[in-house]
């Protein structure tokens, strides 16, 4: 397995990343995996240190000129050569028994199936953990029921949870820059159109909650237009009736709203919550209608945005 460590602004981040994947791994299995980092920072880190233990593959490369985020990304998986990958993000690291129950996962399943998806702890910067997302069961979700996870839960893959198969890049492509904050749900789509995916209910890596998440950020409209294109890509597909698609979006749309008013609620940023909230009141999102699961959180946030304008 290769795991892909896209590098930015982040010594420390990238440091622990590292050591998460290389401590709790004895030496006779240094050779079932690869360490891939491609640094988009201005100065070179130093990994050499990091490594002085690792006897197995690595691979450092300090970018010249600046990728972007999505560019480094497919640099670092361009440059794997691992029959699996896993993305690492330099503000994310493996849990303490990540890396073996990854490994044993594929040994005892690679042959069946091509894309896995673990638990994951959700952590603040301090490593606190917030909360827990772990699938529910050990078991295969087909094309179609992956694809009505996947765009029901605005949140249903965190980054370092999913792992898959190299060739599957071969097969749909590497991550598309066009598809902007969400060029992550539409790879996850590709994969799961093609080959489904293994659900896995144990954690095996710490996704960070940190304050630069906390900003306006892909909250906004063209956020949701762009969304709309992938869901249009998804019909396309052919795998979900119209009326499955649609309540997925409906349920997809208001999570995505209601979970960015209550970024901005919880730190009291009450005109950034209403911002967001009026996202409501856009065309696209009221034709889709409400959404009966989320209905009961849109009208206690529309409340609490009421009561707070009155009292301002």
């Amino acid at each position: 397995m290769s795991v892909c460590i896209p590098a930015y602004n982040r010594p420390q981040g990238l440091g622990q990343a590292v050591r998460s994947v290389v401590a709790p791994l004895p030496c006779e299995y240094h050779s079932q995996v690869e360490i891939v980092i491609t640094d988009d920072s201005p100065a070179p880190a130093v990994v050499a240190d990091l490594l002085a233990s690792w006897s197995g593959r690595w691979n450092y490369q300090h970018n010249p000129q600046r990728l972007g985020m999505v560019a480094n990304w497919n640099a670092s998986l361009a440059k794997a050569s691992g029959e699996f990958i896993l993305l690492l993000h330099d503000d994310d690291y493996l849990l303490p028994q990540g890396i073996t129950t990854i490994l044993q996962t594929l040994t005892q399943y690679s042959r069946q199936f091509d894309v896995f998806l673990f638990g994951v702890h959700l952590v603040d910067q301090q490593q606190r953990c917030l909360r827990r997302q772990m699938p529910r069961q050990q078991k295969w979700l087909s094309p179609a029921q992956a694809l009505s996870q996947l765009l029901r839960h605005s949140s249903f893959v965190r980054f370092p949870a999913l792992v898959w198969r190299r060739s599957l890049l071969d097969e749909v492509g590497y991550f598309d820059p066009a598809y902007g904050e969400a060029t992550d749900l539409y790879q996850w789509l590709r994969f799961f159109a093609q080959k489904g995916v293994y659900t896995v209910p144990r954690a095996t890596a710490a996704y960070t909650i940190h304050d630069q998440a906390l900003t306006m950020g892909m909250f906004q409209a063209e956020t949701l237009a762009t969304l709309g294109r992938i869901f249009t890509a998804a019909a396309d597909l052919h795998l979900l009736s119209p009326q499955k698609l649609r309540q997925c979006q409906c349920d997809f749309f208001h999570q995505f709203i209601l979970a960015g008013t209550w970024r901005f609620l919880r730190r009291r940023q009450w005109q950034r919550a209403q911002a967001v909230y009026r996202l409501f009141e856009r065309p696209e999102v009221i034709a889709l209608g409400r959404s009966p699961r989320w209905q009961g959180l849109r009208w206690l946030f529309g409340s609490w945005l009421w009561l707070r304008a009155l009292l301002d």
